[in-house]
């Protein structure tokens, strides 16, 4: 346990000899962002709905800190979960709007989140912790995987409000929109009107084969809307077909969560 000086305490559990806040603020409740908030960087209604179902039953809780398991890996935050280069532009989004919270929570242990500039990206740098030498970039990200008060910290911060919508935000603009956008055809969008993916359904299927696969799951989704493009029918048959595919290669967990978005009643469309 890591009590901070105006008693918070955040438990930490320990996977593979390394430390792990597994989360305790649900994507869904009380203390997450409103349903405006997650539409606030331009979603639209069915991007939304697909987003919110997608981080509900299958992401993590905003203040969920995991790391990759190889030593020296870099820390996993938040819903999505966000790393390396993804998880500093968050920290950097929200430093920027909130800067007291960051400070706060964060820059009071000495990390410093510096936006991008012309000639260089986003970057994080942790200065002097524990009497050690300044670190930035990766090394910056593994110490705060190693250390239990750092990783706490961070764990802390996604309970802030201004840090969760910083996470959507970096989201929706670094993953969600590029990769919709990959996918257009002659410049209309995938999740246009009449697309493939146009329903909340069909991008919560979109959504998941980008979390739980990359872009390689995405790509087979499309092309396998693409063996029955008709609007209303696409997203189903290639779903279907995923399913059935990932069944098929051992992959049982991820074919029936599939199966749970083609079925669920909290995405199908208003009536």
């Amino acid at each position: 346990m890591v009590t901070f000086p105006d008693g918070a305490r955040i438990v930490l559990g320990n996977e593979g000899g390394r430390p792990i806040h597994r989360g305790t603020v649900a994507v869904r409740g009380p203390c997450a962002p409103s349903r405006e908030e997650v539409m606030g960087p331009g979603l639209t209604e069915p991007q939304a709905r697909a987003l919110d179902f997608v981080l509900a039953w299958f992401g993590h809780p905003f203040d969920s800190v995991t790391s990759e398991p190889q030593p020296g890996g870099e820390p996993r935050w938040g819903a999505w979960p966000l790393s390396g280069p993804l998880l500093i532009t968050a920290l950097v989004h929200w430093k920027h709007h909130e800067p007291e919270a960051f400070d706060a929570r964060l820059g009071r242990l000495g990390l410093e989140a510096t936006p991008a500039q012309p000639d260089a990206a986003a970057s994080l740098r942790l200065l002097g912790f524990r009497h050690a030498s300044p670190s930035e970039g990766h090394d910056a990200l593994a110490l705060l995987a190693e250390d239990p008060r750092l990783l706490a910290a961070l764990a802390r911060a996604g309970r802030e409000r201004g840090a969760q919508r910083a996470q959507l935000e970096t989201l929706v603009t670094h993953v969600l929109r590029p990769m919709l956008a990959s996918y257009s055809l002659a410049e209309t969008a995938v999740d246009a009107p009449g697309g493939l993916f146009a329903s909340a359904r069909a991008l919560a299927l979109l959504f998941h084969s980008e979390l739980r696969f990359g872009r390689r799951g995405v790509t087979r989704l499309v092309t396998l809307a693409r063996e029955r493009p008709e609007p209303r029918v696409a997203g189903d048959h290639a779903g279907e077909r995923l399913a059935e595919d990932l069944r098929a290669t051992g992959r049982s967990r991820e074919a029936s969560e599939v199966w749970r978005i083609l079925t669920s009643p909290e995405l199908a469309d208003p009536s």
